[in-house]
């Protein structure tokens, strides 16, 4: 007979592997390339109608670059207070009083988060090194906020459609395309000339 009050000796369960934290490790790096994203759109939009700066792309990288390392910093600090938080939790039995009073039985969950922590400031480290990805975020970036300022400016003018454009995207790349011919031909009346 085995008393109510008595613990039962199991073995713990196996640490789970990589593989199987693959799809959180994923959704992390998802959301951390989102906001990666979105802040540099933000320098974009920033240094365009509030600095006047010109577009410096090699800036912009810098920056993803930056924010980045900040992730990553606040990674590698979450995973020191979660081993803390574990190392005390295994010291302590029975059932947990509120949300932060971690217990014996928290412990494989604070491994694994403190696992997936690991792995994400791995693969985004990994991805941060790669120059072209880097490129891409600002980028893309650009594109977006080139974006928003388009929509904005028409729509302060009244010009905005209401219904949506099934033919905007194509526009808008014939006339991204335009404006890169006429800084590249510089025998173009209004091209961007370099040296003014």
């Amino acid at each position: 007979m085995q008393w109510p009050w008595s613990r039962a000796s199991r073995e713990p369960a196996a640490p789970p592997t990589d593989d199987e934290l693959a799809t959180q490790v994923d959704e992390g790096l998802l959301i951390v390339m989102t906001g990666l994203r979105l802040s540099a759109r933000n320098r974009v939009v920033l240094g365009a109608l509030r600095d006047r700066d010109d577009y410096d792309e090699d800036a912009l990288v810098d920056g993803v670059r930056a924010d980045a390392a900040d992730v990553v910093a606040e990674q590698h600090a979450a995973i020191a207070h979660i081993e803390r938080t574990r190392a005390l939790a295994s010291r302590r039995h029975g059932q947990a009083l509120h949300s932060a009073d971690f217990r014996r039985g928290d412990v494989a969950p604070l491994e694994r988060r403190a696992r997936i922590a690991a792995l994400l400031v791995q693969r985004l480290e990994e991805r941060i090194a790669d120059e072209a990805v880097v490129r891409e975020i600002v980028r893309g970036a650009r594109r977006a906020a080139m974006e928003d300022m388009f929509d904005s400016a028409m729509r302060i003018q009244g010009l905005a459609p209401e219904a949506p454009d099934p033919d905007r995207d194509d526009r808008i790349a014939s006339l991204a395309e335009e404006l890169r011919a006429l800084t590249l031909d510089p025998a173009h009346p209004d091209a961007v000339r370099l040296d003014d």
